[in-house]
């Protein structure tokens, strides 16, 4: 996700001060924030698909990499260990990790399915989009500032803080008095609202160097409940978008598929990328219309979902 927290926030405060249509910002499921059911909801959109169906044997080189780096691989087989002078993987490292890989790739399924029955989400879509973001590798680059199986940076935070009040209220209570939580997150100050950010970052962090393979697995499973509500954020502000913009709910706008591929999108590139999109495609609302309205600074949008169906197809 890519950080652009000035824009983002001023599209929060103009979506705030829209009258939503009916649809629940905490509690509803993004089917809920789609304005109705569709008649029929495709495979990879379903939230009943059965948990043995997450199941993947995938070539990932940058979790191949962080296995070889972590000592959870054996390299020493391979030149360098495995790895190139970038730390990625070479030839021989990949090889010898695919075997683990595929476990790996695999382990948080039970707890994908579970969080996305929890939260009437589909495992499949949860689980692409931490194949997409990080490859199943829950530690954090503070590089990059991005952080845990969603990458999540401080627009994510945002994001995820300005549209899920429970997970805010949650957050707040961490750092601070009930009194000060009684506020909502966007009338927080400037500083207030960057430590809550900070916090949301921090309780996902699961790099830690006394811990088995590097990493604290509680933090890690963690993060994937977050990702859960961050995707529901995205549903929410979504769909807050596009009904301020057209005056109609997403269902009358657009079929449920190309909902979730704007929902995708918008979580990756952000409001002010969706929201100039959406003027720009003017009257047509398909997927393709909209992604071919990006402006240029935001095309990894488009890019970004054609990654997340690419996971998807088996």
């Amino acid at each position: 996700m890519r950080r652009q927290l000035l824009i983002a926030f001023i599209f929060i405060i103009l979506l705030s001060g829209m009258a939503p249509y009916e649809t629940s910002v905490e509690d509803g499921t993004c089917l809920r924030a789609y304005g109705q059911n569709p008649q029929e909801i495709p495979t990879w959109l379903r939230s009943d698909t059965p948990e043995a169906d997450l199941a993947t044997s995938k070539r990932y080189e940058l979790l191949a990499s962080q296995l070889l780096k972590n000592g959870i691989v054996d390299g020493s087989a391979c030149p360098g260990t495995g790895l190139n002078a970038d730390g990625s993987a070479n030839g021989c490292g990949i090889e010898n990790a695919q075997a683990a890989v595929i476990v790996w790739q695999n382990q948080y399924d039970h707890l994908i399915w579970e969080t996305s029955q929890r939260n009437g989400l589909s495992p499949v879509v949860l689980k692409a989009v931490m194949a997409v973001e990080s490859q199943f590798w829950p530690g954090a680059d503070w590089h990059t500032g991005e952080v845990g199986f969603g990458q999540m940076t401080e627009m994510g935070a945002d994001l995820v803080l300005t549209w899920r009040f429970a997970l805010y209220q949650d957050v707040c209570r961490q750092v601070f008095d009930a009194a000060t939580c009684t506020r909502s997150y966007i009338f927080q100050d400037e500083q207030t609202q960057r430590l809550l950010r900070g916090q949301v970052l921090k309780n996902i962090d699961a790099t830690c160097p006394t811990c088995v393979h590097g990493i604290d697995q509680q933090k890690a499973e963690a993060a994937v409940s977050l990702l859960a509500e961050t995707i529901q954020a995205s549903c929410a502000q979504s769909a807050r978008l596009i009904s301020g913009i057209t005056g109609h709910a997403p269902a009358a706008v657009m079929d449920y598929e190309d909902f979730w591929r704007f929902v995708l999108a918008n979580y990756h590139s952000g409001a002010g990328c969706m929201s100039a999109a959406l003027h720009q495609s003017k009257n047509s609302l398909a997927w393709p219309a909209i992604a071919a309205s990006l402006p240029s600074g935001c095309w990894s949008g488009a890019v970004y979902v054609r990654r997340i169906e690419t996971q998807i197809i088996r």
